[in-house]
């Protein structure tokens, strides 16, 4: 499986090779220049349309997979000593890559499950004995697989708590729970659980509108009818398929806004006022756990009340969706977690390549480092990539090729427990670039002042890879024609000769009104 992502990352590399393409091919010069011109004359050559051939020439798809299997060799959570091991390893490698680099802490709050006890949904009958109570921990299908965290909701707080209330929220949007409080009652809601499935908005506002509305708790899974679309047998799931398993559960961050919570709009640097937890008004305050939709289907089987409207069905088999309430059978469902919150050190790692004419312009290639697990895909088929294209451009240099801008590498930190890296950075009082050099004791003023007025284009690189079918790219309406013109130059691993990642995705996707992708 990892194999399979490896290649396709190489083929289709225009994912994240896509600005860098036109950057070299369009605003690249050469280092030297003619003696017969003017002593300026360089500033307005053409590119030397080599330089892009060069560099998706020098790509190779063995390094690719070596960065992989070195990145996913081990869990590298945020704050822990693996994702510092990581951060050093990306930081040797870019100083070897001839680029200048700075690896900026920040001291931030992270949560943290507890590894010897893990967090569970447990129901019971009437007469206390338990009718499934949920594992806390995931099947693991490679013996060989280091130990990851156990699932949680990251800032969700410690605690137990139980009820005879249970209700089924769709997926806890803020029009779901009020219509659910319109068939229930909102009284009926207080001192409940409500129970929501993954999709549509972020996991911490669902929880938050359960809270509001009164709920004790909050459980979450992944319904089949989004994210096992053709049937949750074992020959449809993985590790068959690539769809989640009735005993897959999505971890996650619950806090609903971003960067640290205990410094807001400052850095976490160490110097920094931090504000008490006590006093956080966005950090969630009821227990709430992720869980697998195997156990999730015997759940939603003791249900009561009406059924739901059609578009709130999922696809668990042998459940009828309903609204809930009092449980049958006097069951009672509890909530038991026994997260923590601590402050943690964090590492940004940045390169930069300096640009020969327009220095004090940024092209920024970032992707956080972090993962709750092991991040094959999200975000280490990313940074595989991103090492190998920092490797082959570092080549370019060191024979002469010199970019119009400079180039910003940037590897964040603890971005799953809300984008907390990028967030800090910007924030920083700037040690930043002063005559073009990396200047470590002059305070100049906020990163997100001189990002802000300095950067050309950001390209995200966090998921790299999804599957081989055709390119998909998000992005601003500046770069559309960026894109297009990048993606005839790259060619197409899985199609003849001649062929562009451009051809393919006009095969497979064209727009019939604008003739484009």
């Amino acid at each position: 499986m990892i194999t399979k992502f490896i290649l396709i990352g190489a083929g289709v590399v225009v994912t994240i090779a896509l600005g860098l393409g036109i950057i070299i091919g369009h605003f690249a010069i050469k280092k030297t220049t003619s003696s017969t011109t003017g002593k300026y004359d360089y500033l307005t050559h053409d590119a030397d349309q080599q330089n892009y051939k060069t560099f998706i020439s020098s790509m190779q798809s063995t390094n690719i997979e070596a960065n992989l299997k070195d990145l996913t060799s081990r869990p590298h959570l945020a704050g822990l000593p693996e994702d510092l091991a990581s951060a050093v390893v990306i930081e040797q490698r870019w100083l070897n890559d001839g680029l200048q680099v700075t690896k900026p802490k920040y001291n931030v709050l992270l949560s943290y499950p507890d590894e010897n006890n893990p967090n569970r949904v447990t129901l019971t009958n009437g007469s206390g004995s338990i009718i499934i109570q949920t594992s806390g921990i995931e099947q693991v299908y490679d013996a060989t697989q280091p130990k990851t965290v156990n699932p949680f909701l990251a800032y969700t707080p410690n605690g137990t708590v139980s009820s005879t209330k249970l209700y089924y929220a769709n997926y806890g949007r803020i029009e779901d729970i009020e219509y659910l409080a319109s068939i229930v009652g909102n009284a009926s809601l207080q001192g409940s659980i409500i129970i929501m499935r993954y999709g549509k908005i972020f996991r911490g506002d669902k929880i938050m509108h359960a809270q509001y509305y009164g709920a004790v708790g909050a459980i979450l899974y992944n319904d089949p009818v989004d994210y096992a679309p053709y049937g949750t047998s074992a020959d449809q799931v993985y590790d068959q398929k690539w769809y989640m398993p009735p005993g897959g559960i999505q971890r996650g961050a619950a806090y609903i806004l971003n960067g640290d919570p205990l410094t807001p709009i400052y850095p976490s640097t160490d110097y920094m006022y931090r504000v008490k937890e006590e006093n956080l008004k966005y950090l969630i305050k009821i227990p709430a756990q992720p869980i697998g939709y195997g156990d999730a289907q015997v759940i939603l089987q003791y249900l009561q009340g009406n059924n739901v409207t059609t578009d709130w069905n999922g696809a668990l088999p042998n459940v009828v969706y309903r609204y809930g309430g009092i449980l049958r059978d006097s069951a009672k469902i509890e909530v038991r977690t026994y997260n923590r919150k601590e402050r943690k050190d964090t590492y940004n790692v940045i390169g930069i390549m300096k640009g020969e004419i327009e220095p004090d312009r940024y092209i920024v290639f970032g992707n956080h480092r972090d993962a709750w697990t092991l991040g094959a895909l999200d975000p280490s088929s990313g940074t595989a990539i991103l090492l190998e294209m920092t490797r082959a451009i570092g080549e370019m240099y060191k024979n002469g090729f010199r970019p119009r801008r400079s180039l910003m590498f940037c590897s964040w930190g603890a971005e799953e427990y809300g984008i907390v890296g990028s967030v800090e950075y910007v924030q920083v009082p700037a040690l930043w670039i002063v005559n073009n050099t990396l200047n470590k004791d002059i305070f100049l003023q906020e990163y997100v002042k001189v990002l802000g007025a300095r950067i050309i284009s950001y390209l995200n690189v966090d998921i790299g890879v999804e599957g081989n079918y055709k390119l998909r790219v998000n992005t601003s309406p500046l770069l559309f024609d960026i894109i297009i013109e990048a993606s005839k130059m790259v060619p197409s691993a899985y199609d003849l000769v001649d062929q562009t990642v451009y051809d393919r995705w006009m095969r497979i996707d064209r727009n019939n009104i604008t003739n484009e992708p």
